[in-house]
Formats: C-alpha cells, structure tokens, sequence
C-alpha cells in the first residue's frame, strides 16, 4: 500500500494542522514506480486544493456511492465491476474540470473536488455523472434512489457529508432554469418597450447569451441511432449524435444540438469527448464479439484550426488498428463553398483512422461536383419530419440523392419518420436511412441486425 489510502488523507487533511508529512513509506514490490509517483502527484493536486479553507464551507468537495448500482446489479456487480469503474472514471473526468480532482477511495466510493464551482452547480454536475453511468448499466434507474454526498464538516475527524438524491437535485435545476426563463422573458418584455441600449452593449449581451455555462455544456451528451442498410438490409451501422436537453423534457440532436455553441474550444471539447468516449464504448463491444460501425461527428471548427485539429488527431491517433475499419467520421457544420483542396486536406487528415468519411450537407443542395476526388466517402443530410409536407421532402430526396450519385457519393438520410419516406428513400436510391421510424436513439449501440422491409412493416404494426 502506498501508505494512508487517499480517502482516508483526505480526511486527515482537514483535521491536522501539517499536512501528512510523516506517513509510512511504500512497502517495495506493492506498486510500480509509475503508479507511485502518480499517487504523488494526485496528492499534491488535492493539497494545493484543501489548502484553500473556501472549498469545505462552499460544498466543492463531492462523494459518489456505487451501492444502489451494486444492489442492483447482485450476483453481475463482480463479473461487471472493472468496466463499472472504467465507465465510471471516464464520465467523471469527461464533465469536471482540468483543475478539479476525482479519485476513488473504495470500491464504488468516489470523491471530487471542484476547484472553484459552486455547491449547487457541483451537486447538479455530480447528478448528472450519476445518472450517466446508472443509465448506462440500469437502462432506466430509479433516480429517487441515487444519491450525492456534500461534505459540510468534520466531527471527531471524520469527514460529514449532506445527501440528495439525483432526481431532488435534477428536478430542482429544472425549475431554477424555468424561473430564470420566466424571469428574462418578463426583462424582455419589459426592455422592448424601453429606450434601445447603444449597439455595442447589445452586442455584449448577446456574446454572454451565446456562450455557454458550464451547466448548460452539462445537457449536452450523446446518442447513438441505428443505421439501416437498405440495399444489404441490415443495421450495422450506428451514428453517433450530439443531444441536447431542455429542462421541459424537450431535446434536440445534430446540428441543432450544437447551434448554442460559439466558443471553439468550447465545440472542440465537445467533439474531443465524443470521440474518446465512442472510441472506448466500440472497444468494449468489440471485446464481448459485437460487431457494428459507429458514425462519430466532428465540427468544421474543430479540424480547421491548427491547435484543436492537433488535439483532435491525438485521439484519432490512439484508435487501435484493429478499431479503425469500423469507425466512420461524419463532417459537421462545414461551410457551403469550402476549396476542394481544402476539403481534401481536412479528410486526408482523418482517413488513416477510419473506414468512411460523410459530409453533413442541406437536401436541397443540387450539385456537389465539387466534392469529387475529395476522399469523401458519401453525404448526410436531414430532412423535416412533418408528415404534411411528405410529397415536397420525397422530391428532395429524389435531386439529393442523383447529385450525390453524379458525384460518385453515398448518401445517408436522417429523419426518416414514417414508413412512406423509408419507402420513398429506397426508391430515391439512398444508400443508409436513420430516423425513429428505423430506430430511435439509444445510450449505446446494439448489435448488427438483420433488417428486412417485412421487419419494417411488422414493426409498424405493433406500434
């Protein structure tokens, strides 16, 4: 053991006046040399953080129990137990920050710091890790029952911690964002029939709206909807899209998903996250014989700015070889115009680590001549999904899918809502179709599928 477990010097920290200095050293032959100087170097992190008085009585420092998981699970928590704590290290550091600290102290037990957020935005960011890693092992948890430690004091050197449930914690950033929309609209209201502010502070104003907060990034996560193969009739492919939640109950994913972001770093986070977490969840299923391609998008910001393409490409770059030809990057929110050399840089870049590149584009967009020779692989487009308005969308489809064809590109349709446009979409000659009539977006991609149009059509019936 390398002395003191961390759980319990975290503890120690805030009843002794030196921090621990005089510990007993390491026993040779219990750890490596790597592992020792990270615990090390962790040590020091959280030192330099609880030398700050502020962060017990400002509730940062934060506890996770896996019991109600364990519980749940039984006899399967053993046999499940090191990808439940792989998962559950990645979601954590996929939603704290890089001066933050998280570490495990026991089997299930998980303590964060936060460096400098509040007590209630920590709360609602450790409910949403929570609910994250529930859902990916429970399906559909039972959120009263979850819980989120605070530590609020030491008594007789024993750390105390305040416990809510996620669904008390969840509900209540629901109805604090629902006040303060009431409230802006009421300002707006009433500033409409004010006197116009200068447009320079306008123009600030508007900057703040569209910068997202960190509890706003929070709502932004991942699903993965079912490819359908119409010519091999099959799923075997999953793409993996951006979902945005409102506190209605309301979402949506895509493009839309990521319209509010303006920061680039902010994007490029998005994307880097997505990746990596993709990249890991594929992994997993490949080990236990799944065998499926996953879409994963990236943003035009993300690759056309030298630094974040750079930190893009060092994920791509850990994919394992044998990863690589069933993974898929779809192109999002690329200019309309961009250079043909331009366009061939940017998925030359990508290429080495994939089997196929799409390109999201508009339905309406006649020609795409342009894209030729670029290594492009095919198109995505999305489509409306108002069922009055069919006979328009079945046009659209038909002129993007001869544009793509005259350029030699596959193409993809997302939308598909009824069983008349998955009809139409065949007819058009589309290559891939996605929507809730095909599937609807889950937490994690399934196993390929053999999908027939008497498997539609039976599906329908059901309903």
């Amino acid at each position: 053991m390398l002395g003191l477990s961390l759980g319990e010097k975290l503890r120690n920290w805030f009843v002794e006046e030196e921090p621990v200095a005089n510990a007993p050293s390491p026993q040779r032959g219990t750890a490596s040399d790597a592992d020792i100087e990270r615990m090390k170097a962790l040590e020091r992190r959280l030192k330099t953080l609880l030398a700050q008085p502020q962060l017990l009585s400002a509730g940062r420092i934060h506890m996770l129990n896996l019991d109600t998981l364990r519980a749940s699970l039984g006899s399967a928590w053993d046999d499940l137990r090191d990808r439940i704590h792989s998962s559950a290290e990645r979601i954590i550091n996929r939603h704290i920050a890089d001066k933050d600290v998280q570490f495990r102290s026991s089997d299930g037990e998980y303590i964060i710091v936060f460096a400098t957020m509040s007590r209630p935005a920590a709360s609602l960011v450790c409910a949403k890790i929570a609910e994250e890693l529930y859902r990916l092992f429970l399906g559909d948890p039972k959120l009263a029952d979850i819980t989120v430690s605070t530590a609020v004091g030491v008594v007789d050197g024993k750390l105390m911690f305040e416990h809510a449930s996620v669904a008390d914690l969840l509900s209540a950033f629901e109805k604090t964002v629902e006040v303060d929309g009431s409230a802006k609209r009421a300002a707006g209201s009433a500033a409409s029939t004010a006197t116009p502010a200068p447009s320079v502070a306008a123009g600030a104003e508007e900057q703040r709206k569209l910068k997202l907060s960190q509890l706003e990034m929070a709502q932004i996560g991942t699903m993965y909807r079912p490819l359908w193969d119409i010519g091999r009739q099959v799923i075997s492919t999953y793409m993996c899209t951006p979902v945005r939640r409102f506190p209605d109950g309301t979402s949506v994913e895509g493009m839309l998903a990521l319209s509010a972001i303006s920061e680039p770093q902010q994007l490029a986070k998005v994307d880097i996250e997505t990746l990596a977490d993709t990249v890991e969840i594929l992994d997993e299923l490949f080990r236990n014989k799944f065998r499926l391609m996953v879409s994963v998008p990236v943003s035009f910001e993300t690759l056309a700015a030298r630094r974040t393409r750079q930190d893009y490409l060092a994920i791509c770059q850990s994919v394992p070889d044998y990863l690589r030809p069933f993974l898929v990057f779809e192109f999002l929110r690329f200019p309309a115009g961009v250079p043909n050399g331009r366009m061939s840089e940017l998925v030359n870049e990508v290429r080495p680590f994939c089997r196929w590149t799409f390109l999201r584009v508009e339905c309406r967009q006649q020609s795409f001549a342009s894209l030729s020779g670029t290594g492009l692989t095919g198109l995505t487009t999305m489509i409306a999904s108002d069922r009055g308005t069919e006979a328009r969308i079945m046009e659209d489809m038909n002129s993007f899918v001869a544009a793509a064809e005259r350029a030699n590109l596959k193409t993809c349709i997302v939308g598909i809502t009824s069983t008349s446009l998955a009809v139409a979409a065949r007819a058009a000659g589309a290559t891939l179709i996605a929507g809730d009539r095909i599937g609807r977006a889950g937490e994690i991609p399934q196993h390929m599928l053999r999908f027939g149009w008497q498997d539609l059509f039976l599906r329908e019936a059901v309903r």
